[in-house]
């Protein structure tokens, strides 16, 4: 209703502003549907998580430091993010009060102020800034912007942070194991027979350190689907739209710089929505880069230099097969979640940026 009525009355900034949080809102039912359907496989994820942290604290010092290191980074970014949405939740309440405060203050009646409000609002047969509804409207909008929203984005955001770290480093703990899968054996029982004590004892060995291995391996590609299912939509709905907000505010910055101001609100909200995209599109590519490095560790263990290596060539083989199959999150609609598609995206926008400014200075 607001875009329309921007549009009817050729206010296009209230137009595009009404089209920026319209297109954020949306998100929060989609995200909210998608993680309280899937609230059951996230539960399993939690548990996995954990036995995997109890686990790898038992081990020896070089398992556990990196693994450890890797929880605090996870915290750091999380406690980052949180600031980051919180101060744009500030932002927009500490302009509100600052008007009302002058209004309050210094203003006088024949400046003829009207009170303000966080986000655009009108209404069709009714002035929303007269009481009581201008308070309703403050008051639903404070809500929206200080709960419900940072709480949606910072929670998102954080468990795709939490999950992809977690597996990152579990798979750097696949990868140590690869580096001293021979270690430490006796090279000379591959000429035993077979039901030799000691050729058996080296056997058991082998394979408890490759059934680590596989074991872990299948645990993160697990996790990954079950973080497809349950970020997928959300992921479709932001790589598919994000585009076109992106453009849209990056125009009404540069149309008001124009004018000589500066907009700071549609600047710090278009950052927030090239990093929110750029998040994801980083973790896939670190994450898709650390299987690929997987494989070329168990490819670099050694296995060609030693005579062990004929005792675990077929699971050496499947092992590294395996790994040659890009890790990433996959859904319907979703393209490969990495650092090319958000330069494509960033490229798109760009290019819808472009069209704007010279539609804009042709009707000048």
């Amino acid at each position: 209703m607001f875009i329309y009525h921007g549009v009817a009355t050729k206010d296009y900034s209230f137009a595009t502003e009404s089209f920026c949080y319209f297109i954020t809102l949306f998100a929060v039912p989609i995200v909210n549907t998608s993680f309280l359907v899937n609230r059951g496989k996230l539960v399993e994820l939690l548990y996995a998580m954990d036995k995997d942290f109890q686990y790898i604290c038992n081990l020896e010092s070089k398992y556990r430091n990196t693994f450890l290191k890797g929880q605090l980074l996870i915290w750091q970014l999380c406690i980052s993010w949180f600031g980051f949405t919180l101060t744009i939740a500030v932002m927009y309440f500490s302009r509100t009060l600052a008007i009302l405060l002058y209004q309050s203050l210094f203003a006088t009646q024949t400046e003829h102020l009207i009170r303000p409000l966080m986000f655009p609002f009108w209404l069709p047969n009714d002035d929303p800034f007269r009481t009581p509804n201008y308070e309703v409207f403050l008051s639903l909008q404070i809500f929206i912007s200080a709960i419900i929203v940072p709480q949606v984005f910072c929670v998102y955001v954080y468990i795709l942070f939490h999950i992809f770290l977690h597996y990152y480093y579990l798979m750097s703990m696949i990868i140590y194991d690869c580096e001293v899968l021979f270690n430490d054996l006796d090279p000379g029982v591959v000429g035993l027979s077979k039901y030799d004590p000691r050729r058996i004892e080296v056997q058991s060995v082998l394979n408890s350190r490759m059934r680590r291995i596989v074991e872990w391996h299948n645990l993160v590609i697990k996790s990954i689907e079950t973080v497809s299912s349950v970020c997928g939509p959300p992921l479709v709905y932001q790589v598919m739209i994000s585009s076109v907000p992106i453009c849209l505010m990056a125009y009404q910055v540069a149309d008001s710089l124009d004018h000589g101001k500066f907009n700071v609100i549609f600047a710090i909200h278009c950052v927030a929505n090239c990093l929110q995209l750029w998040i994801p599109c980083y973790l896939g590519t670190l994450f898709k880069d650390k299987a690929f490095a997987v494989g070329d560790a168990l490819w670099s263990s050694g296995w060609h230099a030693t005579p062990l290596g004929r005792l675990l060539r077929n699971d050496i083989t499947l092992v590294i097969m395996r790994t040659q199959q890009p890790l990433t999150i996959k859904f319907t609609g979703l393209p490969n979640l990495d650092l090319e598609t958000f330069c494509s995206i960033m490229s798109t926008a760009y290019s819808y940026f472009n069209l704007l400014r010279q539609y804009s200075s042709d009707n000048n």
